[in-house]
């Protein structure tokens, strides 16, 4: 981790300086504005990237970055390794190992562990610094990002303006936009100006720069240590206030020089959050002297055909080649444990566990149901690499990887050691008809590593290509080798399926699918769903558990003539023999499994049962209960509302409070609004509509002192507030009824009769 936050500094470094050394001065805004969001992103890819051995001290950086710090190496002693793979003496872990124990030994793993806890320590402690500072800042941006949204839902001053929508402000700020939201208080500008500033924020919205400020502020949270993060963050403010600025002036009838002395005029000192795009800003110097620059002409663009070079540079000084022949001694064998040398004797304790898993035929490769295979599709070869091993019983257990340090796959698998010939010193082979893997390495010990080499039989390739069965990925052998698919499982898939391809034949590899349980699958589907099931079919049943067993367990529990499909969705919301007995403890019986699926995921259990049965509403359906768990009703919630003074409510009437947030708080807010006598309707449409003590004290304030709740809540649905009725009577409507401002709503202000 602390690798990766060195390289992409350092990768941003780069990026910033030639940002500031040749393309800042251009007015290519747009252009610069993909650079600079093109280079943040490259900042943190970059150190992913490795390219082949191209030059001497290639990786230089990572050399660098891994040099400080080190504890003084263990020795480690492994026999029958060949020169060619001997073991490397230097060895990042705590661990020493020798043949022999003796106080020089002892002496030197103490050693060792001390240093390691005193590294250890210092990097603990470094490592929750950072942590604490990207906690910090993360919290400062969801802090700024909410107040945003809750300052822009929650205004009522607000005008949807098609790309955009103007928040007038009730308090002095400076303008300022965050995605589609304008944030302007108007009584700062004459009319002129203000439409000015809309215009610019505009520019803002449609070229989502909002965007550009969040990725530079997650970039600020991530590499929080470095300035020149901050920086970054700044230049792309910068540049979108020169794009943005640009754009006003090329669309818009305004003079540059009044423009310019516009910014200058309304600049005030409400400093915006950060996240936003806003109008006024410290850098109004750089803008103006931006405008007044001379255009960049086409013939400057020859600067941005560095880039290539510049980044290709860039990979090869971080990072180290692609392959490496070096044996990955950084990883700990296996397993992570610690040995102490005074043990001399290993033994079992010094073995790794794993469950054992039974081949499905003898002398085969164990189920590959527990490896572990992580890499994108075709992107890497795993057929050379590095494995380690540790016997288990009449297996040899390996873990094969493709890293040197650290790999963007691996996979473990046991094999029987008849499977294995030794062909060489220390070098041991399996074959099949898919091809060969060879081991270079102590097979034989205890606990053992090496690399491995896997050579695809030309023939059996050649013979998947008769049949058209290719791939896009380049390790369809690899896998199909670890599956033993031989030609005879070939043969019988194209016998059974009306359809195979090279993709079907590597997920049928991967997901571990033998010909015995293909034809498990073809017996089941006969059975239950009256067709031949496509490959893919029986992929994803293996892929679901679904087994002989568990169709037995679904027949068990009454279900006969349930469709494989509908017994993958049991499987996939854990229906099982177990929580069909429990639906029976609580009398829910004769339930079709399509009720038995959707009890399970709404969480129906005998516990759940007993306490909403507890609630008062008499016996309750399946459908009851889980309405009443979808939304949250329990007993104390029941009991709430009670000691509200809301009793002996419906089932639905319940359901309908829960839905409004309906509780004691907000039912003593509703008869604080001057009515004791209110039943449960009119309190449900007072909180649907939002009559709260604001709103009447607004209808108050405007001359309607007396109202009876529903014409509060009949206005409030028609947004009569007291602005509106203000403005009524501006324009001459003098009413001294309710209804008549809701009429006039509804006519949209022109009925010239109801004028006094």
């Amino acid at each position: 981790m602390i690798e990766f936050l060195l390289k992409a500094s350092f990768a941003l470094t780069v990026v910033f300086l030639f940002y500031k050394l040749i393309l800042q001065q251009e007015s290519f805004f747009a252009l610069n504005r993909f650079y600079l969001l093109a280079g943040l992103g490259l900042a943190f890819v970059l150190p992913f990237v490795a390219l082949p051995a191209l030059i001497n001290h290639q990786g230089y950086l990572t050399t660098a970055f891994q040099s400080p710090g080190q504890s003084a190496p263990p020795t480690w002693q492994v026999t029958e390794v060949p020169e060619k793979t001997a073991v490397s003496p230097e060895v990042s872990t705590s661990v020493t190992i020798k043949t022999s124990v003796g106080p020089e030994a002892k002496s030197s793993a103490n050693a060792t562990s001390n240093d390691s806890k005193n590294n250890f320590s210092g990097w603990f402690w470094l490592g929750l610094l950072y942590l604490f500072g990207v906690g910090i800042f993360a919290l400062n941006l969801v802090f700024q990002v909410g107040s945003l949204f809750y300052q822009a839902l929650k205004s009522e001053d607000k005008v949807n303006d098609g790309e955009a929508v103007i928040v007038n402000t009730s308090r002095p700020q400076a303008p300022c936009s965050f995605f589609k939201f304008i944030f302007i208080y108007p009584n700062n500008y004459d009319f002129a100006t203000y439409e000015q500033i809309l215009a610019h924020e505009k520019i803002h919205v449609r070229l989502k720069h909002s965007l550009d400020l969040l990725l530079a502020e997650v970039a600020v949270i991530v590499l929080w240590f470095n300035p020149v993060a901050w920086w970054f963050k700044r230049e792309i403010e910068k540049n979108n206030e020169y794009q943005t600025d640009a754009a006003l002036l090329q669309t818009e009838p305004i003079n540059p020089q009044e423009y310019q002395f516009n910014l200058l005029q309304i600049a005030v000192p409400n400093k915006p959050l950060s996240i936003t795009t806003n109008y006024n800003q410290s850098l109004l110097k750089q803008r103006i002297k931006m405008m007044n620059a001379k255009k960049s002409t086409a013939s400057a663009y020859w600067k941005y055909s560095f880039l290539v070079p510049l980044f290709f540079g860039t990979v090869l000084i971080m990072n180290e080649p692609a392959t490496s022949q070096e044996l990955p001694f950084n990883d700990i064998l296996l397993a992570a444990r610690t040995v102490n040398p005074d043990d001399a004797d290993l033994g079992n304790k010094a073995k790794p566990t794993r469950d054992k898993e039974p081949a499905s035929e003898p002398d085969q490769p164990k189920n590959k149901q527990n490896s572990s295979i992580r890499y994108q599709q075709g992107d890497v070869d795993m057929a050379k690499g590095y494995w380690y091993s540790h016997q288990d019983g009449t297996d040899y257990c390996l873990e094969l990887k493709g890293g040197q340090r650290a790999s963007s796959w691996n996979m473990s698998e046991c094999f029987s050691k008849k499977l294995f010939q030794k062909t060489g010193n220390a070098v041991y082979s399996m074959t099949n008809e898919v091809g060969t893997l060879q081991l270079n390495g102590n097979l034989e010990a205890e606990v053992s590593q090496g690399k491995y080499t896997f050579t695809e039989n030309s023939n059996f390739k050649k013979y998947l290509a008769a049949n058209n069965l290719v791939a896009d990925d380049r390790n369809l052998l690899f896998h199909l080798f670890f599956a033993n698919v031989n030609r005879a499982y070939v043969d019988f898939l194209k016998n059974n399926y009306a359809e195979v391809t090279g993709e079907r034949l590597l997920e049928s590899a991967i997901h571990n699918i033998s010909m015995s349980d293909h034809q498990s699958y073809l017996g089941m589907f006969q059975q239950h769903s009256h067709k031949k099931p496509t490959l893919g079919e029986v992929i994803e049943a293996k892929i679901h558990g679904i087994d002989q067993k568990y169709v037995q367990e679904i027949e068990k529990m009454g279900f006969k003539d349930l469709s494989m499909k509908k017994m993958m969705e049991a499987k996939i919301h854990g229906v099982n023999a177990a929580y069909v007995a429990d639906l029976k403890k609580t009398g829910i019986t004769n339930l079709p499994m399509n009720k038995v699926i959707e009890a399970k995921i709404h969480n129906i259990n005998p516990e759940s049962v007993k306490a909403l049965r507890a609630l008062g509403f008499g016996e309750l359906s399946l459908d009851n209960m889980m309405q009443l768990n979808i939304h949250g009703v329990d007993a104390d919630y029941i009991k709430e509302l009670q000691a509200a003074g809301l009793k002996n409510l419906t089932l639905d009437q319940t359901l309908q409070a829960r839905i409004h947030n309906l509780g004691a708080s907000t039912v003593k807010a509703i008869r604080d609004l001057g009515s004791k006598d209110l039943d449960f309707e009119q309190m449900v449409n007072a909180q649907i509509h939002g009559v709260n003590a604001a709103y009447i004290a607004d209808l108050k304030k405007a001359g309607f002192q007396n109202v009876d709740l529903d014409k509060m809540v009949e206005a409030k649905i028609h947004d009569i507030d007291g602005n509106f009725i203000a403005q009524a009577r501006k324009k001459g409507y003098n009413f001294n009824s309710l209804d008549k401002y809701i009429t006039l709503k509804i006519h949209d202000g022109a009925i010239k009769a109801l004028k006094d």
